[in-house]
C-alpha cells in the first residue's frame, strides 16, 4: 500500500488537464470582453466562454455553423449548441441545432434557414423577432409557449411560480373526435381544452382561463391539455375577422381583471398566457418601447 501511494504521488505532477474545446471565433469592430479580459478585435471561443460588448458589435462564428452578432451593451455565455443571453440583443443565422436561452426560456429556430433577433427588455422580459423562418419558445419545463412566425415579434415575461400553471388564451374552439381544440390567436399554440359546457361553444371565438394539466396526454394536433375554469364568448360563430381583432379588444377589461386576480401583474393588454409565460404581440412598439407592463388602455387585447 505504501509503494502504491508513492507511485500515485510520483504520477500526479505529470497529470495534464484538458483545455475546454474550441467552439468558434469572435470578431468585433472594437474592444470587447472575453471571460473578463479585454480583447482587441478578435478572439478564440471555448465552451462556456463569456462575451460582453461595450460600444461596438460582436460577430460570432461557431464551428457547428451557427452565426450570431451581439449588439452594443450585450453579454452572453456561449456553448457549442446554445447561448445564454444575459443582457442586450443577439441576431441569429444558420442556427440549425442551435438555440438561445434567456430568463429560463428556450428559443430555438424551427428550421436551419430561420433568422431572428432576440433581445432582453430590462431584467424580466425578452423579445423574440422572427425575420425569416420561425422560432419556438419553450418554458423552463419544456412546455411550448409560442410559435413565432416569420415577420412577427412577441415579448415574453415568465410569471412567478405561483402563477406558473395559469393559462389565458383566445381563439376559435373546434371539435376533433370528441376532443376540443383551440389555437391561440397570439402565440399560435394549439391546446386541448377540457371542462364543462364546451360543446355549446364549438365554432365560437372564446376566451379560456384555466390551468395546465401536465399529467394528461393531448390529442394529436395539440401540444398540451388545459383544464378550463372559465370560458367566455368573445364573438359568436360567423362573426369573421372582427372576432380576431376588435372582438378581442372588447374583452380587454375582463381579461385584465382575470390577470390581476391571478397575480399576473403584466397589465391588461397581455394578449396570452401559456405555460405560465405572458406573451404580447409587438410591432416595433409595445414591449420594444418598454410598454409592458402597464401598456395604454386602448391597445387591442386578447386573453
Amino acid at each position: 500500500m505504501k509503494s502504491f501511494a508513492v507511485l500515485i504521488l510520483g504520477v500526479m505532477p505529470g497529470l495534464v488537464i484538458a483545455a475546454p474545446p474550441v467552439i468558434g471565433t469572435a470578431t468585433a469592430d472594437g474592444a470587447f470582453r472575453l471571460n473578463g479580459d479585454t480583447v482587441i478585435t478578435d478572439g478564440t471561443l471555448t465552451e462556456g466562454a463569456v462575451v460582453e460588448t461595450v460600444r461596438g458589435n460582436l460577430w460570432v462564428r461557431l464551428t457547428g455553423g451557427a452565426r450570431l452578432s451581439l449588439g452594443a451593451g450585450s453579454r452572453g455565455k456561449l456553448y457549442g449548441d446554445h447561448i445564454l443571453l444575459e443582457k442586450g440583443e443577439t441576431h441569429l443565422e444558420n442556427g440549425i441545432g442551435f438555440h438561445l436561452e434567456a430568463l429560463g426560456l428556450t428559443i430555438r429556430p424551427d428550421r436551419g434557414t430561420s433568422t431572428g433577433r432576440i433581445g432582453m427588455l430590462g431584467s424580466k422580459r425578452v423579445r423574440v423577432s422572427a425575420l425569416t423562418g420561425g422560432f419556438q419558445v419553450l418554458n423552463a419545463r419544456g412546455v411550448l409557449v409560442a410559435n413565432v412566425a416569420a415577420g412577427s415579434a412577441l415579448a415574453f415575461e415568465p410569471q412567478a411560480p405561483a402563477a406558473a400553471a395559469v393559462t389565458h388564451i383566445t381563439g376559435t374552439l373546434t371539435e376533433q373526435s370528441g376532443h376540443f381544440l383551440l389555437t391561440d390567436q397570439v402565440t399560435h399554440v394549439t391546446v386541448e381544452v377540457t371542462g364543462q359546457g364546451l360543446q355549446a361553444q364549438v365554432g365560437q371565438v372564446v376566451q379560456v382561463t384555466g390551468t395546465l394539466n401536465a399529467a394528461a396526454t393531448p390529442v394529436a394536433g395539440a401540444t398540451q391539455v388545459v383544464a378550463a375554469t372559465s370560458v367566455q364568448t368573445v364573438a359568436a360563430a360567423g362573426a369573421g375577422g372582427a372576432a380576431g381583432g376588435a372582438g378581442g379588444g372588447a374583452a380587454a377589461a375582463g381579461a385584465g381583471g382575470a390577470a390581476t386576480g391571478a397575480g399576473i401583474g403584466i397589465g391588461v393588454t397581455t394578449v396570452a398566457i401559456v405555460g405560465g409565460v405572458a406573451a404580447a404581440a409587438t410591432l416595433g412598439g409595445l414591449a420594444a418601447t418598454g410598454a409592458l407592463p402597464g401598456q395604454s388602455s386602448n391597445a387591442t387585447v386578447s386573453r
